[in-house]
């Protein structure tokens, strides 16, 4: 079953109800001072995670999006922006409570959908303050909160999250990725290798994301792209 794009455009949290009108995708890269060899890693070949990564399964009755529907979404978002419709930076960058009730700031990635049920679900990927691991987790959109919701509701600011220009920067990056991930045919498992290997927390300004692009086209998986990058400012 096909997951309509235009149902994950824009998003408005309120306490008790939501109305679904956003999406959820992006994705960064990496400064001077990451280890390139991580991001690097995250192209080999699957066996190299087999020990060291716990992906979550996919939700029971969850229909997906394909690599096509992804990119789409990227684009139809990139419109909204470039419109003023949408806040990259407030939209993608959300507070959550984990099973523990432990509260976390993360990325949205990506969207599903509860087959036969109007539940949409958003794959996040964070950096827990009490732990050093990269967490990916299924988690209902009703229980996640944008910047500006999570200040009106719990008085809590976001202090280490990207701008407004370098989130926007992010999903150009990601578009581009996925229109690769398209022919290449990724699979589900080499998306969220993808996502949980991706050093978001690093990336926070514009210059950071424009200097990683040819980090991230460099990589092995990425050797048949055509791209031209920008030179950095």
């Amino acid at each position: 079953m096909k997951i309509e794009i235009n149902k994950y455009i824009g998003i408005e949290l309120h306490r008790s109800s939501l109305k679904v009108f956003s999406v959820f995708p992006v994705f960064l890269s990496s400064m001077n001072s990451h280890d390139y060899n991580v991001a690097m890693r995250i192209f080999g070949s699957p066996s190299l995670f087999a020990n060291d990564l716990n992906l979550p399964a996919v939700p029971l009755n969850a229909v997906l999006e394909t690599n096509r529907e992804t990119m789409e979404r990227l684009e139809c978002d990139l419109t909204l922006i470039g419109n003023s419709q949408l806040s990259a930076a407030d939209s993608y960058r959300l507070m959550g409570y984990d099973e523990l009730d432990r509260q976390f700031w993360g990325y949205g990635v990506e969207a599903a959908r509860a087959d036969g049920s109007a539940e949409v679900l958003v794959l996040m990927r964070s950096d827990e303050e009490f732990s050093v691991d990269k967490v990916l987790r299924w988690m209902p959109l009703s229980k996640l909160y944008t910047r500006k919701q999570a200040l009106l509701f719990y008085d809590v600011t976001d202090t280490e999250g990207p701008s407004e220009d370098a989130m926007l920067e992010i999903l150009e990056l990601f578009r581009d990725v996925f229109e690769f991930a398209v022919g290449a045919m990724w699979g589900y498992e080499k998306r969220l290798e993808f996502y949980h290997a991706f050093p978001f927390e690093e990336l926070t300004t514009k210059e950071a994301v424009v200097a990683f692009r040819p980090v991230l086209f460099g990589c092995p998986a990425f050797a048949d792209l055509d791209v031209v990058f920008p030179e950095c400012e």
